[in-house]
């Protein structure tokens, strides 16, 4: 979901504090479609995690300076080599294909606390994380279905029980998993890059309180989309640590361009096997800023976007939003906070963070 930092931390001062912000920096939902758009190629980094799987001191340390130097300066990378299976699109397709009796047996409820099983059109209101009260919500046009991890008791996960899903939990717990595993390992890289002491990122994830998202966005008319009122998703960053992200290819993603305040950039779906990692809120709050979080959006494919009177095809995708442990703090670490650089962000903890923004989501 810019060119300074204050564009990503307006979403993070109390709604009182961010009017100003929104005023002189934040991009106007109605506006979008008049933004001038150039490509994402050459612009965001492809990284191979083999070579920091598998490769020798030498690559591992170009793997993690390049992560670092990607997300500094665009928020997003792309990795390649990256182990999940090309099926993980193909499950969340079933589950979407079901009726809508059926999906909402499962049903999320609404509320400041992790999202689990169904959520369909119009529950959540992402503009709502950049707009200020005064404005009207912008619909998002789209349906998901969210899980936690398998050993969550706090916050459960709720299955369907169709035989045409028979299969399905098993596939989805083991993509969240193996997601874990994939956070886990860029973290160290980002711990090495960073200078910080091993493990110090690490030891904040465990037990993480990752959640994987499948998204499905159905057919809209064009006309909807520029209508003011509808979106797939609007401006907004996350609010984890990083996110994996795969999509089909639809097209419609979008970043904000930092070298170009008010500008996006279409990440175009060249290749569905590649992984998409964005920086979230709090990586940007641990390291006080100096990584910021990557404004992104869901909108118009680049390729379509001249055209009238035509339905935009639907669009799926899969998001690992890896987060910290709940009752962790999300302070600035000591490492990033200098007599120059104070302390930009207040303490709190991941969960208070996550039913800070939820509260603004669903309400």
């Amino acid at each position: 979901m810019v060119g300074g930092t204050d564009i990503q931390l307006a979403r993070l001062r109390p709604k009182s504090d961010q009017l100003e912000h929104q005023k002189n920096n934040l991009i106007q939902i109605e506006q979008v479609e008049e933004l001038n758009i150039c490509s994402s190629r050459n612009m965001i980094p492809t990284l191979d995690l083999s070579h920091f799987t598998a490769g020798n001191d030498q690559q591992r340390r170009q793997f993690a300076d390049g992560l670092l130097a990607g997300l500094i300066d665009t928020g997003f990378v792309k990795i390649i080599n990256h182990g999940f299976e090309k099926e993980r699109l193909d499950e969340s397709k079933k589950f979407f294909n079901q009726p809508v009796e059926e999906k909402n047996k499962v049903a999320n409820e609404p509320g400041p606390k992790p999202v689990r099983g169904y959520s369909a059109k119009s529950v959540e209101y992402v503009s709502r994380l950049v707009d200020d009260k005064t404005s009207k919500p912008i619909t998002d046009s789209k349906e998901h279905f969210d899980l936690g991890s398998a050993h969550d008791t706090e916050f459960p996960n709720q299955w369907p029980q169709s035989p045409e899903l028979d299969g399905f939990r098993p596939f989805m717990e083991t993509l969240h998993e193996k997601g874990n595993g994939i956070c886990l390992t860029l973290l160290k890289a980002l711990e090495i890059s960073l200078g910080l002491r091993p493990g110090s990122l690490e030891e904040r994830s465990i037990p993480n309180a990752a959640d994987l998202r499948l998204t499905h966005y159905p057919e809209i008319s064009i006309k909807d989309m520029r209508s003011g009122h509808t979106s797939r998703i609007a401006p907004h960053s996350d609010w984890g640590i990083i996110t994996l992200l795969f999509q089909d290819g639809t097209g419609g993603l979008e970043v904000a361009d930092r070298s170009r305040p008010g500008q996006f950039i279409p990440v175009e779906p060249d290749d569905t096997t590649e992984m998409i990692v964005n920086a979230g809120d709090t990586l940007m709050r641990w390291t006080n800023g100096r990584v910021v979080a990557g404004i992104h959006q869901v909108t118009i494919p680049d390729a379509l976007k001249k055209m009238d009177e035509i339905i935009l095809p639907e669009r799926y995708s899969v998001a690992h939003l890896f987060k910290a442990q709940r009752q962790v703090s999300i302070a600035p670490l000591s490492q990033f906070i200098t007599a120059e650089e104070p302390a930009k962000y207040p303490d709190m903890s991941a969960l208070q963070y996550h039913r800070q923004v939820q509260n603004l989501l669903f309400t």
